[in-house]
């Protein structure tokens, strides 16, 4: 696809595949009378501002205001099979973070460390979930994100995902299987290589396996792995490096409130006056790796990053590793119109290698690059975060919203900075968003 024509043909095969799910919907399943939808309506919209701000003086001319969510939530029509299940659909449109898999600190395939702007679709068949995305990476250069996510209850303790996402450019040719839900990409890509070798050149494919265990006493562990390129001939063993990631935590949570307190006066002026969330506290640890030339591509355009070089898989990024504990705890502390929603505590150490992200992998590299290479830098990190809900009182509200305030503080003490031994560097930044969510108006008196 080349210039606005090749946009065009994104948008009108996105558009396509939303009629395609609709018509088999409706062709296979009858709707049920009400409270079931039976045409779109708005469930949520949300807006959110960010002010980061490097807290040291050498850095504050990179201050910047940014839109990191401006979204809209669609329930699209729930309708009933004639087996009795009702699959839900929802459609989200506009600018998203996203994250899928299990991990505290980001996920491999897709983490919220970076905004898209495009097309999300769900489709909730109660113990399994399906859902696709189609996004704008750079929409005036024609790159693309096209992922998708199956994850579901496989027992009643065990729940597991399967997560593509494939980065293309320039000159992509869509496939319609591209299209139909669950179809996998990797195939796809294998069998369009055979037909046209020249495709590889604009196609960036990953793919990612995670698993959730609830071991119960409150105890749940998790792992997850990913792909960029895996050795899979024998005559590649030992010549290729394996271009994957992985992570693995294990979580503790345990309730610090069960039983509904007794409120102030103050606090019954407000909506929740009869209700007592219940508190609670957690502590994960986890450990992220990231091989080297993971997110890269021989194609520099298929890099996986957003128009303004965000990445849009893991935060720690290709040839590193770290690992954390963090502790966090749900607070629904409310004094007045403020509710303290959120709390954490994070400490991290990663080291990192010397590989970029959009490094390439060459032939002549062989494997001797393949994890933490060079002059290793390492960082120890601390992270304080809060979420406060700002909330109107109910006589005063004229729709369901709410406003959230995000604080977030984090310091890096950098050993071997810039990769030169004995270089020692603090970094420091912190974060200031502001979100807003409006729900549908409520008729209620």
């Amino acid at each position: 696809m080349k210039g606005s024509s090749g946009h065009m043909h994104v948008w009108a095969l996105c558009l396509l595949l939303t009629a395609a799910v609709f018509g088999f919907c409706v062709s296979s399943f009858t709707c049920e009378a009400a409270p079931i939808h039976v045409l779109p309506s708005v469930e949520d919209a949300c807006t959110q501002g960010a002010l980061r701000f490097p807290i040291f003086p050498e850095g504050l001319h990179r201050s910047e205001l940014s839109l990191d969510r401006l979204h809209v939530t669609f329930a699209t029509p729930s309708l009933i099979s004639p087996w009795g299940h009702i699959p839900a659909t929802g459609m989200t449109v506009g600018r998203q973070q996203i994250r899928w898999g299990p991990g505290l600190t980001g996920g491999l395939v897709l983490s919220d460390y970076a905004s898209l702007d495009g097309l999300t679709f769900q489709i909730d068949l109660g113990q399994a979930r399906y859902t696709q995305v189609q996004a704008a990476r750079d929409l005036e250069s024609g790159k693309w994100l096209l992922a998708h996510r199956l994850e579901g209850d496989v027992l009643p303790n065990l729940k597991l995902g399967i997560s593509e996402a494939i980065a293309v450019s320039g000159g992509f040719h869509m496939q319609f299987a591209h299209l139909i839900p669950a179809c996998p990409y990797y195939l796809i890509q294998h069998l369009t290589i055979k037909k046209d070798r020249e495709q590889d050149k604009w196609t960036n494919a990953l793919v990612s396996v995670d698993a959730s265990v609830d071991l119960k006493d409150d105890i749940l562990a998790y792992a997850e792995f990913m792909a960029d390129d895996f050795p899979w001939a024998l005559s590649a063993k030992g010549r290729v490096p394996y271009m994957v990631g992985g992570l693995v935590g294990i979580s503790l949570r345990k309730p610090l409130q069960s039983h509904a307190q007794k409120q102030g006066p103050l606090i019954k002026e407000f909506c929740h006056e009869n209700s007592k969330p219940e508190r609670y506290y957690s502590v994960t640890a986890e450990y992220v790796r990231i091989n080297n030339y993971v997110y890269s591509h021989k194609n520099p355009d298929n890099t996986y990053v957003t128009k303004n070089e965000t990445l849009i898989g893991h935060p720690l990024g290709p040839d590193a590793d770290g690992v954390y504990l963090i502790l966090a705890s749900d607070l629904h502390h409310q004094i007045g119109p403020v509710r303290a929603r959120q709390a954490s505590l994070s400490l991290g150490f990663e080291r990192h290698g010397e590989g970029e992200l959009g490094q390439p992998w060459r032939p002549d590299d062989g494997i001797k690059y393949e994890f933490l290479s060079g002059t290793i830098e390492t960082r120890t990190a601390l992270g304080l975060s809060a979420v406060i809900e700002l909330k109107a009182p109910c006589d005063a509200q004229l729709y369901n919203g709410s406003s959230f305030l995000d604080l977030s503080l984090k310091v890096k003490n950098i050993d071997n900075a810039g990769h030169i031994s004995g270089d020692r560097d603090v970094e420091g930044s912190l974060i200031i968003a502001l979100r807003l969510h409006y729900g549908p108006f409520d008729s209620r008196p």
